[in-house]
């Protein structure tokens, strides 16, 4: 598929100092402000992932649906779930469904496959390193971007961190 940026995807993650994201499939932080940004910003939409991350989060995030990339053949979603197979599947059924919104919510792979489709992220960046991540938000040019808000930065227990919305130029 042509890389073209589509204007109902975007991404959402929260980064570390190193784009560190995760690590053993799960979150390296707890900040409930942010766990409650990601919900107002996803609310009503869909969100797409992975099948570890599929499998590392509540199955029932109210209000949202979701979109499970998996090559595994004997992967089985209930029937309010979309399995797809591919990345030109997934993004066949954003297009086709422009007024709708979709967010890319991970693991690493996916984030790298759609990085280049997406419109808009929104990054939580986390004021701190974390060496014991072992997945990573892939690399990109931040001059393909303009900032569209950018918060100053919160402190939730010893973590600071801050909220960022881009939108691709």
């Amino acid at each position: 598929m042509e890389e073209k940026n589509f204007k109902n995807l975007g991404l959402i993650v929260a980064t570390g100092q190193n784009r560190e994201i995760g690590y053993q499939n799960d979150l390296i932080w707890r900040i409930r402000e942010d766990l409650d940004y990601f919900r107002r910003v996803t609310m009503g939409s869909y969100i797409i992932m992975g099948r570890n991350t599929y499998e590392s989060m509540p199955k029932n995030l109210s209000g949202r649906r979701y979109i499970v990339l998996s090559r595994d053949r004997n992967l089985v979603l209930d029937s309010s779930k979309v399995l797809s197979r591919s990345v030109e599947e997934t993004l066949g059924f954003v297009s086709s469904r422009s007024e709708e919104k979709f967010f890319v919510v991970g693991g690493s792979a996916i984030y790298k496959e759609f990085l280049s489709y997406v419109s808009f992220m929104h990054i939580t960046e986390i004021n701190q390193k974390f060496p014991l991540a072992d997945a990573y938000f892939p690399d990109y040019d931040e001059n393909d971007f303009t900032t569209l808000d950018d918060s100053d930065f919160m402190i939730e227990g010893n973590i600071e961190y801050r909220h960022r919305l881009l939108l691709r130029k």
